[in-house]
């Protein structure tokens, strides 16, 4: 599932249009690079799990996202690495701790998050909590249908444990860690963030047909995951319509709009001249209206006109991530 930095930016910044605003205190908040800043974690722990056990799982989940798996899938690898270390890079297995050999008879050679033995890769990619949470999605991905299946019974397909529900209990707080890990960091602190997970998946100005596009897509590969409010501003309208589904527009300083759509209704969290600050939840991920799959189709005016999402955010220090 890069680095985050807080940039102070002072200056004018001219963008296409020829309109200049000033800009400070910016953050760069993408859920990879907040993943690779331990000082973000929560100091309180998530569920139990603390740490190095933390550290251990943002491995995991950027594992996920460099292969471009989405919360499902970090979460059952989360979930595996409950079952198997409970988070700990050990260097050692089920032959030192139970006695437990192998079909053949020979002593298991189990280490690692994912307890994985000599077939796996070597000593030391299987120590590799990056590298080991590769080779685990990887044997994920050549199951057919682990989509559809129960988390357990997917791990099941890959881990050939004994007890195809063992894993079973590690979900609710594989779910509370990937959610802590990427939600909160992936909201940020600063006046622009990104403004949901994922990565860019449609650019601005594609022709679709009978329109251009007049935002940019980011998606995760799944649905119902946060939007947040890319910075501070007000709710000037919400609604849904046949082609954008239920959409959010905000009004921030300096000209600035933003727009967010392909929301059910339901799934809008704010109202009409309600104040929301950067990171604020606002939404959820959807796939109403003209629209290929659940996705944010992410839209920015400048006093009405429209520019390219991504060079704006650039511009202010937080870069859609690709």
């Amino acid at each position: 599932m890069k680095s985050l930095g807080l940039t102070v930016l002072g200056g004018i910044l001219a963008l296409v249009l020829g309109v200049t605003f000033l800009l400070a205190s910016v953050q760069r908040s993408d859920a990879a690079t907040c993943l690779a800043d331990p000082s973000k974690y929560p100091t309180a722990g998530v569920n139990g799990y603390q740490g190095d056990q933390l550290a251990n799982a943002a491995a995991i989940i950027g594992a996920a996202q460099q292969l471009s798996l989405g919360r499902d899938a970090q979460i059952i690898g989360i979930m595996t690495a409950m079952g198997e270390s409970s988070l700990k890079n050990i260097t050692y297995g089920d032959w030192e701790t139970s006695g437990n050999t192998n079909p053949d008879g020979t002593r298991t050679s189990s280490i690692g998050l994912f307890q994985q033995q000599d077939w796996w890769g070597s000593v030391e990619d299987r120590l590799d909590p990056t590298k080991a949470a590769t080779l685990f999605f990887g044997r994920l991905n050549a199951v057919a249908g682990w989509q559809d299946m129960e988390p357990s019974h997917a791990i099941w397909r890959v881990q050939i444990n004994s007890d195809k529900d063992h894993y079973a209990k590690y979900e609710t707080d594989a779910t509370a860690v990937v959610d802590a890990l990427t939600g909160t960091c992936a909201a940020g602190s600063g006046e622009w963030i990104v403004p949901a997970r994922g990565t860019v998946t449609g650019v601005f100005g594609d022709s679709r047909g009978d329109h251009v596009h007049m935002g940019t897509d980011l998606a995760d590969g799944t649905c119902a995951g946060p939007i947040w409010a890319a910075s501070a501003g007000v709710v000037t309208s919400t609604g849904y319509n046949s082609g954008g589904g239920g959409y959010i527009w905000i009004e921030h300083a300096d000209g600035v709009t933003t727009g967010y759509f392909h929301m059910k209704t339901s799934d809008i969290l704010v109202t009409k001249d309600q104040a929301v600050t950067a990171g604020e939840q606002i939404g959820r991920v959807g796939n109403e209206g003209n629209s290929y799959g659940c996705h944010l189709h992410y839209e920015v005016k400048m006093n009405g006109d429209y520019v390219n999402p991504q060079t704006f955010m650039e511009s202010v220090g937080t870069a859609l991530p690709r």
